[in-house]
């Protein structure tokens, strides 16, 4: 039977040479950062606005799939956001309803087997929001939490 080593920089018996072990493959300090927005009373977001959430990811950061969330309060019928950075619009979260109170797990980058390391496209590190269908309600709250991996 044949021995297949599935991520050879992480095994100390692979029959290749060891890799350097990233620390966010192995052993890299969890962080979160909670970012919350509430629509204002006029001026809401419109379709095709985008939410710049802040503070920036770290270059090298790896977002945890599984543990980001987006926490929303009832919108607009037809409101849609994204969750994703700015070289890619839905790396996180495709367009999901925001019209009925509720939360969604940002894991597409992860959805093709795949993990996203920030720093690999120019703007990646701002993770951003686009509304789509319609607009943001007036006074809606919106909350990302987002895990990261980093140093």
């Amino acid at each position: 039977m044949a021995t297949v080593y599935v991520n050879d920089g992480l095994s100390p018996t692979a029959a290749a040479p060891q890799n350097r072990v990233e620390s966010y493959d192995l052993g890299g300090k969890v962080r979160f950062a909670t970012m919350k927005y509430t629509a204002p009373a006029t001026g809401m977001p419109q379709i095709g606005d985008v939410l710049v959430w802040v503070p920036a990811l770290p270059k090298g950061a790896r977002v945890i799939p599984h543990l980001p969330r987006q926490y929303f309060a009832t919108g607009t019928a037809s409101s849609t956001l994204t969750v994703g950075d700015g070289a890619s619009a839905a790396r996180y979260l495709a367009a999901t309803a925001i019209t009925t109170a509720g939360s969604a797990v940002c894991e597409a980058a992860a959805a093709s087997g795949g993990a996203y390391i920030t720093g690999t496209a120019s703007g990646d590190q701002m993770i951003t929001s686009t509304v789509a269908g319609a607009g943001i309600m007036a006074s809606q709250v919106i909350t990302l939490h987002l895990a990261y991996v980093h140093d």
